[in-house]
C-alpha cells in the first residue's frame, strides 16, 4: 500500500514538473496587513522541550486589496524558547467586514533578527475568501505599535511573466466585413452643451440596431459611447472610408450571428463640434478628454437616453448612477485617454471601460507627465475615493506595431503591479489586455479589436 501511495505521488510530482526547466521562480505577492493587539505574556516554565509562554490575542484589525475586518479576541501565541531560537505557533479567527470567519494557524521562527512565519488560512469554501485555501502564505512584522504587532502577510506564486499573459488576436472573419442583410441606422443627435458658462449646441452619431423600434418601450438597450481619436470626427467610427472596417458591419454581423446582444452606440466628440477642430491645439485636447466626463454624465446621457429605449429613468446623477451597469464607454488614441479619464472621474456613471491603443497621461504638480509607474498609482487613488472602486471592467487593446502600442502595455503591467484595485490575469479579472500582431494605429484595426471585445461585454442573454 505505501509503495503505491509513493508511486502516485511521483507520478502526481512528474505531472506538476513536467516542464520543470520552464518553471517560473516563485515571487511575493502583498494579501493584507494585520494589527494585533496582545495580552500580557504567561509562563508555563522550562519543559523538556524549553521555555513555553502564551501571548494571549486580544483583537485588532486587519486589512488588504480584497479584504478587511477585525481581528477576534480569544486567541493566542504559544511561543517555545529554545537554546537558538523560539518557535512560535498562533491560533487565532478573523472576521471580515461583510461578516465571514476565517480561521488562522501562523507557525513561524525567532532567531535572532530573523523572524519569520507561514500562516495557514481556513476559509468557508463557499466564499469569495476561498482562494486563502488554496495558496502557501509568508509573513513578517511589519511594525510594532503599543499593546501589539503589526504583520504584513504575502501570497506565494510562481513570478509574473506579463508577456505570456498578454492575449494574441486572430484575424477577424472575412465575412464580418461584409454588410448584413439585417442592417442597424445611423443617424445624427443633437444636443446642448454645457462648459466654463458657455452653453452650445453639439452632434452626434447614433447607432441602433436592426429591429430597434422607438414605440416600443418595454425593450430596453445598453448603451456604448465610443470616442474618436485626435483630429478625428462623430463620423470616425460609424461611417469610415470604404478601405476601413466598417464598424457597423462588425455590429449588425455580431447581432445577427447572436454572438452579442443588441446594442446602442453613440458616437460624440470631446471637441466644441465637427467644425470647429482646428481650433483646438494639443493643450485643448488633452484638457477636452480630460474634462469630457462632465459634459457625458450631465448633457449627453441625459438627452440621448432618454430619447432612445435605454435603462435610464429621470435626467440626474442618481439616474445615471443607477443605470451605469448598462452603459459602457471606450474610445481610439485621444479617445482611449478620454476613456482613462472617464474611469478616473467618472466611475459612478459607467461600469465598463475599452480603452483602444491609448495609455494613460498623468501629470505632477509642476504639469510634467510621469511615468506609468506614476499613472497607476494615480489612477488608483482616484478610484479609492468612488463607491463604485471594486465595481468596474476594463478592456485593453492594442497592435504590435501601434505607435501606442508600447505605451499601454506599460500602462497595464503597471496598473497591475501598483494599482490593487485591478485584478489582472485572475479568474476575477477586471482588467484585460490584449494585442494584435503588426496592428497599427488606424481604425481599421481598431474596429476589429471591438469584434472581439463587445461580445465579452454584452454577452448574449
Amino acid at each position: 500500500m505505501l509503495k503505491k501511495l509513493f508511486s502516485t505521488f511521483v507520478v502526481l510530482l512528474a505531472v506538476a514538473f513536467s516542464s520543470s526547466a520552464q518553471t517560473p521562480e516563485p515571487e511575493l505577492e502583498f494579501a493584507l496587513e494585520l494589527k494585533v493587539k496582545l495580552g500580557q505574556a504567561y509562563g508555563v516554565g522550562e519543559t523538556a522541550n524549553g521555555n513555553r509562554f502564551i501571548i494571549p490575542i486580544t483583537g485588532g484589525t486587519f486589512e488588504g486589496p480584497n479584504i478587511k475586518g477585525e481581528v477576534l479576541p480569544g486567541g493566542a501565541d504559544y511561543q517555545m524558547q529554545g537554546k537558538n531560537h523560539t518557535d512560535l505557533e498562533a491560533i487565532y479567527c478573523i472576521r471580515t467586514d461583510d461578516g465571514v470567519n476565517i480561521h488562522i494557524r501562523n507557525k513561524g521562527i525567532i532567531a535572532g533578527n530573523y523572524f519569520y512565519c507561514s500562516p495557514k488560512f481556513e476559509a468557508p469554501l463557499n466564499s469569495k475568501y476561498a482562494w486563502l485555501n488554496d495558496a502557501i502564505f509568508v509573513c513578517r512584522p511589519s511594525g510594532f505599535m503599543e499593546g501589539g504587532i503589526a504583520l504584513k502577510v504575502w501570497k506565494v506564486r510562481d513570478k509574473f511573466n506579463f508577456e505570456s499573459t498578454i492575449q494574441n488576436l486572430q484575424p477577424i472573419p472575412g465575412e464580418v466585413r461584409k454588410p448584413n442583410a439585417k442592417q442597424g441606422k445611423i443617424e445624427e443627435f443633437k444636443y446642448m452643451a454645457h462648459r466654463n458658462g458657455r452653453t452650445f449646441q453639439k452632434h452626434a452619431r447614433v447607432y441602433t440596431p436592426y429591429g430597434y423600434k422607438a414605440k416600443d418601450k418595454k425593450t430596453k438597450y445598453d448603451v456604448l459611447y465610443l470616442m474618436h481619436g485626435g483630429g478625428d470626427k462623430t463620423t470616425s467610427f460609424l461611417t469610415p472610408p470604404q478601405d476601413w472596417l466598417p464598424l457597423r458591419n462588425i455590429l449588425d454581423n455580431l447581432i445577427a450571428e447572436g454572438k452579442m446582444r443588441p446594442i446602442i452606440v453613440v458616437c460624440p466628440t470631446f471637441y466644441d463640434d465637427d467644425e470647429n477642430i482646428g481650433a483646438n491645439n494639443m493643450g485643448d485636447a488633452i484638457a477636452l478628454t480630460r474634462d469630457f466626463h462632465t459634459e457625458l454624465q450631465n448633457d449627453l446621457i441625459p438627452t440621448v437616453e432618454k430619447k432612445y429605449n435605454t435603462y435610464l429613468e429621470g435626467t440626474d446623477s442618481i439616474a445615471v448612477t443607477k443605470s451605469r451597469d448598462h452603459r459602457a464607454y471606450g474610445g481610439f488614441s485621444m479617445g482611449a485617454l478620454s476613456t482613462w479619464y472617464q474611469l478616473a472621474y467618472g466611475v459612478n456613471a459607467v461600469k465598463h471601460f475599452l480603452p483602444l491603443s491609448g495609455d494613460i497621461w498623468a501629470y505632477n504638480e509642476k504639469g510634467e507627465k510621469q511615468d506609468a509607474k506614476f499613472a497607476a498609482e494615480w489612477m488608483n487613488s482616484m478610484l479609492e475615493k468612488s463607491p463604485f472602486a471594486h465595481d468596474f471592467e476594463v478592456y485593453g487593446y492594442t497592435g504590435t506595431k501601434d505607435i501606442a502600442g508600447n505605451p499601454e502595455k506599460a500602462t497595464v503591467e503597471a496598473l497591475h503591479k501598483y494599482a490593487p484595485l485591478f485584478r489582472y490575469a485572475t479568474p476575477d479579472a477586471n482588467l484585460r489586455f490584449s494585442m494584435k500582431k503588426d496592428g497599427e494605429h488606424f481604425y481599421g484595426h481598431i474596429n476589429e479589436y471591438l469584434y472581439y471585445a463587445l461580445p465579452l461585454i454584452y454577452k448574449k442573454d
